[in-house]
């Protein structure tokens, strides 16, 4: 299955040095789900080639600025495109007040619009599909924040196409068998489920981890997950800033990572004083070694490698 992240933009509050503010774009097969819309986003889903007509949901973490106001540009562009697809979007309290304040004054869209309050307090599931659940990770942050851990849903079993042939399987039973049933074919012995069909790959999941100071209660909820964004707003010298703004610095994201044994760090969320991003590399290395830099326009397949 295909289970890509696109990073969309990767600073904090300001665009700077070639980054935009929060936004990300997972992929699964043909589903795209948008996590955060910062300033710009739009811009950057046509440069880094997202096709936006199959976004179906959006996941905002919280109400700052530079993670929402991204929303209404593209909301009114995809109205400009003749969408007519059904969005929704998964936000606190707040964000659907924002918006429709907007829409008044700026027109009616084309598409339904649906608004999904979430409890960025508690840790819950707030959406499901035929292809992932979407799980809120109550964040420590200025204001109200979650993140948010997608999960792919596990696969039916794999049968082996040449167990087919052999015990001349009919195709309606193909589907009973791939859910986990024996089959015995006439006149013939039962047939275990286990030497018709093969395991699915293991399902994968990619946790974000948007606007947070340093934040312990985190790591069983994300406790093994394939790929980790955390930001990483400052680096060690700044630790006090970090605290007193909630934020976190690189050391810090790198200590959840390895607490909570997951596969991948990416880093993100740059404060804008910063043009070099190799010193929060260095720094979170030193703690979690399979650390990269989260930067704009990069693709991460979950579960894999950096594509």
């Amino acid at each position: 299955m295909r289970f890509e992240l696109t990073l969309l933009g990767t600073n904090s509050a300001l665009p700077a040095h070639g980054r935009f503010p929060s936004a990300q774009a997972l992929q699964v097969q043909g589903n795209i789900y948008l996590a955060d819309c910062g300033e710009g986003a739009q811009m950057r889903m046509r440069a880094f080639g997202i096709r936006e007509s199959r976004i179906g949901q959006v996941f905002i973490s919280h109400l700052h600025g530079d993670h929402i106001y991204g929303l209404i540009g593209w909301l009114t562009s995809q109205s400009l495109n003749n969408r007519t697809a059904p969005l929704d979007i998964f936000a606190p309290h707040g964000l659907e007040e924002i918006i429709r304040v907007q829409l008044r004054y700026a027109g009616p869209l084309t598409f339904p619009l649906a608004f999904h309050t979430i409890d960025p307090d508690t840790h819950g599931r707030i959406f499901e599909d035929k292809l992932i659940e979407v799980w809120t990770l109550p964040l420590k942050h200025r204001i109200p924040t979650c993140g948010f851990l997608f999960r792919e849903k596990e696969r039916p079993r794999n049968i082996r196409p040449e167990c087919i042939e052999a015990y001349d399987i009919p195709y309606q039973a193909i589907p009973g068998i791939k859910g986990g049933a024996d089959f015995r074919p006439p006149n013939g012995r039962l047939i275990p489920n286990a030497e018709l069909t093969v395991a699915p790959p293991r399902p994968h999941s990619y946790a974000y981890c948007s606007d947070t100071a340093y934040h312990e209660p985190l790591i069983p909820l994300i406790e093994g997950v394939d790929l980790l964004y955390h930001e990483s707003t400052f680096c060690e010298a700044q630790s006090a800033q970090a605290a007193e703004t909630g934020h976190s610095t690189a050391r810090q994201a790198a200590n959840i990572a390895r607490q909570a044994g997951v596969g991948r760090l990416l880093l993100g969320h740059y404060s804008s004083r910063y043009q070099d991003l190799s010193p929060f590399l260095e720094e979170a290395r030193a703690v979690f070694p399979n650390t990269e830099l989260g930067v704009d326009g990069g693709v991460w397949e979950v579960g894999g490698q950096r594509i």
